[in-house]
């Protein structure tokens, strides 16, 4: 079951005395923010939070679960203990000031050099880590021939133009082509920056949206 605009709302004005928790929908459920930084994310009209020995000696009695399946464990607050308006922005808070420090953006030269030298590393996308044939058959479609070209893009662009020319490349592609171009094997991107990659596609696919003019009424 989806979290409600109104479950959001609500939770939102109980975390309200900060002026610092903000969240985000993502592919139907929403992703909790305090100053700009994720701390959670609110699946199926539960919270959840990014776990940590702190937040969890706040809680009478730690309760964990994963918000979607093969995700790792978080402390799960459920919609009974959040009229305790104190508690609920002290554990929030104590979870943002738990939070390991952002991690240094890897430069290019990160991406792993491929067997066969140097010139492979630069020219054929097969020979990047996670991708094969199948990858670079369908990044070529999307005229993504080179690892340049991939570079350039960056995972999430490349990602969404294959994608609108093929509807069937799943999001194993987005884990695959982020794992090429930062050397992490994709099942740990899968794990660990799953919600960050969904978060800038969903932005991406919002600003390529069209905008619909609204219809201007017959009596105006």
């Amino acid at each position: 079951m989806a979290t409600s605009q109104s479950t959001m709302d609500f939770l939102l004005d109980v975390l309200s005395d900060s002026h610092q928790v903000s969240a985000r929908r993502m592919f139907g459920e929403f992703c909790l923010y305090y100053a700009g930084r994720p701390v959670g994310l609110v699946c199926n009209e539960q919270l959840f939070l990014k776990p940590s020995e702190p937040g969890k000696r706040l809680m009478k009695e730690p309760d964990e679960g994963a918000p979607y399946p093969g995700a790792r464990p978080h402390l799960r607050i459920s919609p009974d203990l959040w009229d305790d308006r104190h508690w609920m922005n002290a554990l929030v808070r104590t979870t943002f000031d738990n939070l390991p420090p952002p991690k240094p953006i890897r430069a290019i030269s990160a991406v792993a050099k491929a067997p066969g030298g140097k010139a492979n590393a630069l020219t054929d996308i097969a020979k990047l880590p996670n991708l094969g044939p199948k990858s670079k058959e369908m990044l070529a479609v999307a005229n993504i021939k080179t690892v340049a070209q991939l570079r350039k893009l960056g995972a999430v662009t490349a990602y969404t133009q294959v994608k609108q020319k093929n509807t069937k490349a799943s999001l194993n592609l987005l884990w695959a082509l982020e794992g090429a171009l930062t050397g992490l094997p994709w099942q740990i991107v899968a794990r660990e920056h799953r919600t960050s990659l969904l978060l800038a596609l969903e932005q991406q696919q919002t600003r390529l949206s069209p905008v619909v003019p609204k219809r201007k009424s017959k009596n105006a």
